[in-house]
This record gives C-alpha cells, structure tokens and sequence, in this order.
C-alpha cells in the first residue's frame, strides 16, 4: 500500500492506494471534543442525512438513483476514542475502471447532495419526516432494554467509566434524545459541518486527480476548526471497589468486572495491554475459559476486552445466580495467574500468533486499514507490520508486570429473575 498525506491546512486528506479491492472508499471523519451533545444528536441525525436529502425525500427515490450508479454505499457510522468522537460518512463505489469513469463525479454528486442539503430549513429539518425517523430511532434504543446482557453492559458503562466520555451511551441519555426537537437537531448539525476537525480518507485503485477534484467540492461547503484538546482521559483513581447487584426479568444472570490501569507508558497500552488481555480471556484457551468454564463449568460463556484509551479491562461472563460467589471468586484467582510467569508463558507464543493472524486480517478490512491512518492523527497508531515488530518483541516479564498496575474498579451482577434452576 501507498500512502500520502495532503494537508489542506483547514482539512487533511488520507490517500491510501491498494489494488486489494475493486471499490474506491472516501470517508470523511468529523472530529470533536467530546461532550453529551454527541450522543444524544447523533444516531437521529446519522439517519435523516444517508436516507433521504431535498432531492431525494424518500428512501426509495434515493435508491432508485443509486440503482443507476451500480449502487454505491453511502453510510455512517460514529464512535468515542479517548476524549474525541467521531462522526464518519462513507462513499463506496465500485470502480469506476470496471464501469465508467464518469461514476466518480455521479456517486459524488448523491454523497454531497446527501451530506450538505438535508431535509431542512431554518426552522429545523421537515416536521413530517424528522417524527418519522425519530420514532424509528427512540424505537430501536427502547429495544436495548429486551436484552439483558446489553442492558447490563450500560449500566457498567455507567458506573465502570463515570466522569469520561465513556459513561454515555444512547440508552442511557433515552429521556433527552426524546426531548430533541427539529430546530435544535438542526443546530446541532450546522454546528457539526461547520466547527469540526475533519479528516478524508480515500482507499482503492482511484484516480487521484478526480477524487482530489470531487474532494474539493465537497469542502468548500464545509468549514473547519482543529481545536481539539489531548485525546487520551485521565486517570481517575479508584478508591474502593463500586459493587453493584440488580434484579431483572431475564432467564440468563450476567456478570460483568472492571479492572483499571494505572501508569502505563504508551508501549504498555497499545501493546503489552492486548496480548494481556488474550491471554486472560480472549482465545479458546484462555486462563478464564479454561478456569471458570472448563474446570468449574461456572459460566455459559467467558471473555475478557479491552478499553485502551481509559485504560481498562473488563470482564463479561453469562452465569446462573447461584454460581455468583463462586463464580467471582475464580476469576479474581485467574486474574492472579497472570502474575505467574510460568502460567503466562504457557499461552505466551499462542497469544503472539493469533495477534500476527489478526494483524494479516487488516489486509483484508477496508474499515481497519482507514483507522490505522485515521488513529495515527492523534494517536501515533503504528502501521500494521511496525505493529507486529512491536507486539514480537512483548516479553513475558512485559506481561506480568501489568498485574502491578491494575486495581478491581466495578462488579456489576444483574440476576435473572426468572432464571431456571
């Protein structure tokens, strides 16, 4: 893969060429500070502009007219990294080479007219439509709560991440995304195109000259702001662990615990930091699985993630209420292991091997190959075989270091009530 940076000094543009996939990508990231504002706008505002726009006020005219381009996918996707979130929208057409050259500046023109005329005015986007979506959209979120194990996940984010960026999911600010109305929605929106730092990534066998040509339309409507504060959180120290048991209306009891970290260097976060973590819990054979499924058949399932921008580790495991203190009991024991290096070189050269098989997998994911350059805007993220030198060289002693700077934040423990036994 090529790749070249242009700076526009009001935007920067990612060209990455590769002749891996018959699509040309184009995202466009808006980045900002993060504040709730974000999550509660967003997910409505994500649907009102890649369905529908003045010209095309139906999804199904929108379709028919991407029908005639070999249907390019225009979508949108948002996320937290650190203190920053971030707002993408997303071209993907085939290439033109195996179609016609004139489909850059016709996908384009769908994409813009999608992105800069929504179905809006100065009184905020149309009434009928806006009701519509946001029916949609309250709708979904309300379903999180007929999921025990996604219900349980936000109230540990709520409690594990309290005062950073990651406390706040949409199901848990569902009282003030009701409150939106068309005008502040609107607002919000002219406020995101008009005072974000923006980043465009292109990625494919493209025409350089017509993609910098279509780019540049498109931003000439777009204004810019690159007032962004430091991407990673601060340490909030844990004083004492936050213990926390609710009883709901599900079969399936859900466990989950949150380990913090304290005074990593950047090596430790980006790289001791995972191979820890697969270790613990992420492969088929991992100290968890084995301990508290194989050994004590404790749990119907067992994994362990990975929050590298806190930093934190939590465990998530589907019990029956019986097997709680047992069950905690356990994992806090398998936590231990990992400072026995005898029990960590075990796994060591298995976790180093399915992290290489994860890194030949970028190769493959557009998605993953537009975020390696994205990240390394504000978080130094290496390339991909820079990372794999880098994770080559963990040591064991790297490892059970971590067990030192790591201290039991959160235990959430939400009971099914009707649980059979």
């Amino acid at each position: 893969m090529e790749h070249k940076v242009i700076d526009k000094k009001k935007y920067k543009i990612n060209l990455i060429k590769t002749d891996r996939f018959k699509t040309v990508v184009v995202r466009v990231t808006f980045i900002n500070n993060f504040n709730e504002e974000f999550v509660e706008n967003v997910p409505l505002l994500q649907k009102l502009l890649v369905t529908k726009s003045k010209k095309y006020d139906s999804n199904v005219k929108l379709v028919r007219e991407l029908e005639k381009l070999y249907l390019p996918n225009i979508s949108t996707s948002s996320n937290m990294y650190g203190n920053y979130f971030l707002i993408n929208f997303s071209l993907e057409m085939i290439n033109p080479k195996y179609t016609e050259m004139g489909m850059y500046d016709k996908s384009f023109k769908i994409f813009n007219e999608l992105l800069l005329n929504p179905v809006a005015d100065e009184d905020g986007f149309f009434k009928s439509i806006f009701d519509v979506d946001k029916k949609t959209v309250i709708s979904n979120i309300e379903r999180t709560s007929e999921n025990g194990t996604v219900l349980a996940e936000n109230i540990y984010d709520r409690n594990m991440f309290k005062g950073t960026s990651y406390e706040y999911t949409t199901f848990n600010v569902l009282d003030k995304i009701r409150k939106i109305n068309s005008k502040k929605l609107y607002d919000f929106y002219k406020k995101l195109i008009s005072k974000s730092k923006v980043i465009v990534t292109v990625l494919g066998d493209f025409d350089e000259d017509v993609i910098l040509k279509n780019i540049e339309k498109l931003m000439k409507k777009i204004k810019t702001s690159d007032k962004l504060g430091n991407v990673l959180l601060d340490e909030i120290k844990t004083k004492s662990v936050n213990v926390i048991k609710l009883e709901k209306d599900f079969f399936q009891s859900t466990l989950l615990m949150g380990y913090k970290f304290y005074g990593l260097s950047d090596f430790e976060r980006h790289y001791v930091l995972p191979v820890y973590n697969m270790i613990l819990g992420s492969m088929n054979n991992s100290i968890l699985f084995v301990n508290v499924r194989e050994k004590n058949s404790l749990c119907y399932s067992v994994i362990s993630y990975l929050h590298k921008m806190v930093p934190a580790l939590t465990i998530e495991c589907g019990i029956s209420a019986k097997n709680y203190d047992k069950t905690l009991s356990v994992i806090k024991k398998s936590v231990k292991l990992m400072s026995d290096k005898k029990e960590v070189g075990k796994l060591y050269k298995n976790a180093i091997n399915t992290i290489n098989l994860s890194l030949n997998d970028i190769y493959d994911s557009v998605d993953r190959i537009i975020d390696i350059y994205l990240y390394h805007e504000f978080d130094n993220t290496d390339g991909i075989e820079e990372k794999r030198m880098k994770y080559n060289s963990v040591s064991v002693d790297d490892i059970v270091s971590l067990n030192k700077k790591m201290k039991l934040n959160t235990v959430l423990f939400m009971e099914g009530k009707y649980e059979e036994n």
